[in-house]
C-alpha cells in the first residue's frame, strides 16, 4: 500500500475541476484501488460522484492510498498529478 499526504492550497478549495483530474487519474490505474481520505469520510477516487460529495476546502489535509499490483506506478502518476495541481502536501 501506498500513501500520499496532500493539503489544499487553492483559495476555492478542490474544484470539481480538480475532482475530475483525480478521478481521470484514478481510472487509469486499472489493476489498483485508489481511495482518499478526508477527515472521516472515505472516497472512491474512481468515482467521480463520490469526490463531489466532499467538500474540502483551503488549507485542509487529506490523504489518498494506493493498493494494487502496479501500486509504485499508480503512485508516480499520482505524485506527477498532484505536483501539478499543488495538492502535494509541503514539509514544513
Amino acid at each position: 500500500m501506498r500513501k500520499i499526504d496532500c493539503k489544499v492550497y487553492n483559495p476555492l478549495g478542490l474544484t470539481s475541476r480538480v475532482c475530475a483530474e483525480l478521478v481521470a487519474e484514478a481510472n487509469r490505474a486499472l489493476n489498483c484501488t485508489v481511495t482518499l481520505y478526508f477527515e472521516d469520510d472515505i472516497a472512491d477516487l474512481k468515482s467521480i460522484m463520490n469526490m463531489m460529495s466532499l467538500i474540502i476546502r483551503t488549507e485542509q489535509e487529506f490523504y489518498i492510498t494506493i493498493n494494487g499490483s502496479n501500486e509504485e506506478q499508480v503512485e508516480q502518476k499520482f505524485l506527477s498529478l498532484l505536483t501539478q495541481l499543488k495538492l502535494l502536501k509541503q514539509e514544513a
